[in-house]
């Protein structure tokens, strides 16, 4: 089963040296379970969202498509990091989000299990 793993991090709340120590972990999990044989995960692909002021949402209103600036959604937390994995085991798929550097940092990890068309 394929799974979709989106993290966030509360906006704004790290500075340069931690971004780049974010982006490092990031790396460093990504080909630390591709290198790892035991692991029953398999990371398909992985990617950081720029921030959320580069998004642009697209929506039909009164039967017009309308184009905005930013996310759709307003929280305090941006969603900062997907990663597409596939296992059969569900428990290893959440120990994997556990290991996040987005958890790790006071973020969250949504798990999001796929299906497949």
């Amino acid at each position: 089963m394929k799974y979709a793993l989106l993290g966030y991090e509360t906006e704004g709340s790290l500075d340069a040296e931690d971004k780049r120590a974010l982006h490092r972990a990031h790396r460093a999990l990504h080909d630390e379970v591709q290198a790892a044989a035991s692991t029953s995960v398999r990371v398909i692909a992985h990617y950081r969202f720029r921030p959320a002021r580069g998004a642009t949402t697209v929506r039909r209103s009164d039967g017009e498509i309308v184009r905005t600036k930013g996310s759709s959604s307003e929280t305090t937390e941006a969603l900062r990091a997907f990663y597409l994995v596939e296992s059969d085991d569900s428990d290893a798929v959440l120990d994997l989000a556990t290991s996040l550097p987005a958890v790790r940092m006071g973020g969250t990890v949504e798990v999001w299990p796929l299906i497949e068309p």
